[in-house]
């Protein structure tokens, strides 16, 4: 293969297409791809022979579906490296990975259609991700298409900062070009009246900073503007600077045709050598791909976009070397849908199936549904879910279905309050206190902290930060994930000889919990803005069907028997308008819909009547905190929390009293009869902490009380689920655990068995121990004692759990039989063994069975110290 040096003694950049669907944007790539002969013939999207739609099923739909990249030779100064982005609604989300690497962008406008919803879009993403941007209008080959009124669409739609760039093309810019340039900054004014002029200086750098938009017209399947393009690319566009230290940023995973992973990446910064190492992995090969073809190349400089094999932990948006830009997805999938799968298919294959899948889709999101047994993903649309059935059946061989898919909804609140998580089970202490406040809508998750490295050493504050970023915080109204709000370290405690950095992590998402039980919650569903285009007579029963969608419409064009209405609506109403459209004008109608960010739920009683979420049972979310009784874990509810905390309330972000001394002791005398931690230093701190909550005359506990909380949520939710939960008879839970069998199906245990068996069971105890505090579900382990001669049945409790020891002639796996059949329907039991027999028979008599390896990986899943 031939070894590509050439490339790093030419300017480098990095060029994105983007276009609304259908505007050419595929036709215009191969044009560029024409132009700097990297192509000697022109292909065609609808002959399914285009250059970068190499996929299957992007040639047989017509359709890009994946970003694809391509080198092109424009000059002996010049190397372009194009990325196709998609241009579909459904694949927004791969289209919005490329932004993070572009040093600019070619956005794509239809002259017939005009700036659409999904236009809009893409130039609110080139905003937010800063890229500099060449508009191309394209299809002005057709009739009635006319130049002016296009720019004067997108001045009032865009920005007023779009300028024709084609007087400045093959001839001298003249005093008109002048003019409009420095009506695009008050820098460029001022030199144009100084000089007379805008120098060429001035205009790279006023588009660098997105102060100018340079605007190119022609049809690209005619190869016209297209010479125009290429120099405005050559004269106006430069590279960004880079600095000698490697840097790299990952923008997308894929894999090759055998299954070989793929790290693409941008270099920007320094240089890349095959072998090298990047965070504890070895490069093994640096591709440079164009289309499906690929070079094998040495290194790879600032600049460049490579592939990458043998990095196994990589994923999209992580940095290599020095830092880049950090850019979260501002577009997220807005629907779920439940997979569906054949019987013959084993569920953890499924699930590794699809997180393969997520490798390249991150918006996939997967996850598993325990309450309905399911497996659900994240997706923008339907078209996506036809991909996605057909990816996994081309790949693996597996027949998979949707169901119809539910609304991804999220939740924020309404006002401040403090958050309190304690963790301390046997040999482990944390505490944390955090506040949660609202943020404007669309601001997304905000962290902070302000508590003094004097009160909490910096380690722990960095440790607790990185807790509350590293997962989806779940709402209380519905379990859906929370947006729009900050959370503020505002106090926490660690103890020198206890304290794990998992203890921290339990604290972290209690008081984030418990928080949020208190505050005032609301539920948040997604917006499309969209452009409808009908016939005019249809016109008011277009604005009928939005009406009754609880969307908005404004007529903003009408002409030659054409109406355009634009306006927003749910997602969960309209996502299924377009079939709706086109069957009532008769196949005349368009509908363009785009993402729109989410807002107030309108039907909010409705959805959270209908989810049924009762978020005190959510185990895998918990509120209460855990403290030290009697040598063990002892869970206390969210709103009696504050009764017992180590660290006094700091509401509002009130500082607390540096000299813990001078801190009135108020505390319950049955509270601290009760509880008792054990070590010198934690008395210590109990005896001088008080648990005052009052700071210039607010209370904090008494303004956020329990029963005003409760009473938030009670009025969001109807009676009927209220009485569901609140007045039917809750089952208690049990936990019955085959011990050896445990012991020698856990991977540590069994090792800590060769040399001690009562090692072995005294770890597993532990470990059930801080699952019963996680959990609060009453744990009964059991271990045989079948052999031992004129034995009775041994039971005594360890610590806040349950062990038996059978008595003779009686295994185990009898014993759990037995308590299953004699008490299945009084309590909610699980079963944890790998014998086959037992997990029959138990499962008959109506419990839940999960296999030791399993509990294994609940328990690690819990991140339970141990």
């Amino acid at each position: 293969m031939k070894i590509c040096y050439y490339y790093v003694m030419k300017k480098t950049l990095v060029l994105g297409i983007l276009a609304h669907v259908d505007a050419g944007k595929t036709t215009l790539s191969e044009a560029l791809l024409y132009a700097g002969g990297t192509i000697r013939s022109l292909g065609r999207v609808d002959q399914g022979n285009a250059y970068l739609d190499t996929d299957t099923q992007e040639r047989a739909r017509g359709i890009t579906i994946f970003s694809k990249q391509a080198n092109i030779d424009i000059s002996d100064e010049l190397m372009l490296t194009l990325i196709d982005t998609p241009g579909h609604v459904d694949f927004s989300a791969e289209m919005e990975r490329a932004l993070s690497i572009l040093d600019f962008a070619v956005l794509v406008i239809s002259g017939p259609s005009g700036v659409q919803s999904h236009t809009k879009t893409l130039w609110k993403l080139l905003r937010a991700y800063n890229v500099p941007t060449i508009l191309f209008v394209n299809k002005m080959d057709m009739s009635g298409v006319n130049l002016a009124e296009i720019i004067a669409e997108l001045h009032s739609k865009l920005s007023l900062k779009i300028v024709d760039f084609s007087k400045a093309v093959g001839c001298e810019e003249d005093d008109e070009f002048y003019e409009e340039l420095a009506s695009c900054d008050e820098a460029l004014m001022d030199e144009f009246l100084e000089s007379g002029k805008v120098s060429h200086s001035s205009i790279v750098d006023g588009i660098k900073k997105r102060n100018i938009f340079p605007l190119v017209s022609g049809s690209a399947l005619r190869y016209q503007g297209i010479d125009e393009l290429v120099s405005v690319i050559q004269k106006y566009m430069e590279a960004p600077s880079s600095d000698d230290e490697f840097g790299a940023y990952c923008y997308k995973i894929t894999r090759d045709e055998k299954n070989t992973r793929l790290t693409h990446i941008k270099v920007t910064g320094g240089s890349l050598r095959v072998k090298s190492g990047i965070n504890d992995e070895k490069i093994n090969e640096i591709r440079l791909y164009s289309g499906n073809k690929y070079t094998a190349i040495q290194e790879a400089t600032a600049g460049m976009v490579v592939a990458l094999t043998g990095l196994n932990d990589s994923k999209p948006g992580m940095n290599f070397g020095k830092g880049y830009k950090e850019n979260k997805p501002i577009l997220e999938p807005v629907l779920s849908y439940a997979i569906r799968y054949p019987r013959d298919v084993d569920a953890t294959q499924m699930l590794n199936i699809l997180k393969e899948v997520e490798d390249q889709l991150p918006e996939l999101q997967v996850e598993v549904d325990d309450e309905h047994r399911e497996i659900r993903v994240s997706l923008m649309g339907t078209v996506q879910t036809e991909i996605i059935t057909e990816l996994i059946r081309d790949k693996y061989n597996i027949a998979v279905t949707f169901d119809v898919g539910s609304i991804s909804y999220k939740e924020t609140i309404e006002d401040v309050v403090e958050g309190v998580g304690h963790f301390e089970p046997l040999r482990h202490y944390a505490e944390v206190h955090l506040r949660l406040e609202p943020l404007e809508t669309g601001m997304g998750m905000q962290f902070d902290s302000e508590v003094s490295e004097d009160l909490l050493d910096k380690n722990w504050q960095r440790l607790i930060m990185t807790h509350l970023e590293e997962r989806v915080h779940r709402g209380v109204l519905t379990g859906s994930p929370i947006t729009d709000m900050k959370i503020t370290i505002v106090g926490g405690r660690a103890h020198n000889k206890h304290t794990e950095g998992g203890d921290f992590r339990q604290a972290t998402y209690r008081a984030v919990r418990q928080g949020l039980m208190q505050a005032s919650s609301k539920l948040l569903e997604p917006y499309y803005d969209y452009t409808l285009t009908i016939p005019e007579a249809l016109v008011g029963r277009a604005m009928t069907d939005i009406d009754r969608m609880n969307g908005t419409s404004e007529l903003t064009e009408s002409a030659d028997g054409i109406a355009v209405l634009n306006g927003r609506a749910p997602v969960a109403t309209m996502h299924t308008y377009a079939t709706e459209v086109a069957a009532y004008t008769k196949g005349e109608g368009i509908l363009s819909l785009s993402a729109s960010g989410y807002a107030p739920c309108h039907n909010e009683e409705e959805v959270i009547a209908s989810r049924r979420y009762n978020p005190d049972a959510d185990n895998r979310n918990p509120s209460s905190s855990v403290f030290c009784s009697h040598g063990a874990g002892t869970v206390i509810p969210w709103d009696q929390v504050f009764d017992y905390m180590h660290v006094p309330s700091c509401i509002n972000g009130m500082k607390r009293d540096d000299d813990l001394n001078n801190i009135k002791v108020i505390r319950h005398k049955e509270n601290a009869d009760q509880l008792s931690i054990g070590t010198d230093e934690i008395d210590e701190i109990l005896n001088k902490v008080a648990y005052s909550n009052t700071r210039n005359g607010y209370s904090a506990h008494k303004g956020i009380s329990a029963d005003r909380a409760r009473a938030n949520r009670e009025v969001k939710i109807k009676e009927a689920v209220e009485v569901e939960y609140k007045g039917s008879t809750q089952k208690d839970k049990y936990l019955l655990v085959d011990g050896y069998n445990a012991i020698f199906a856990w991977q540590e245990l069994k090792e800590l068995a060769k040399d001690n068996i009562d090692s072995a069971k005294d770890s597993l105890l532990d470990s059930m121990c801080n699952y019963q505090g996680f959990t609060g579900e009453e744990v009964i382990v059991v271990f045989d004692a079948y052999k031992v001669p004129n034995k009775g049945i041994d039971a005594f409790d360890y610590h806040n759990i349950h062990v038996i020891y059978t008595r003779t002639a009686q295994t185990a796996d009898m014993y759990i039989e037995r308590f299953a059949n004699n008490n299945s329907r009084k309590y909610d039991i699980t079963v944890a063994s790998s014998d086959g027999m037992v997990q029959i028979i138990t499962r008959g008599d109506g419990c839940r069975v999960i296999s030791s390896r399993e509990l294994e990986q609940i328990v690690n899943s819990m991140h339970l110290p141990g």
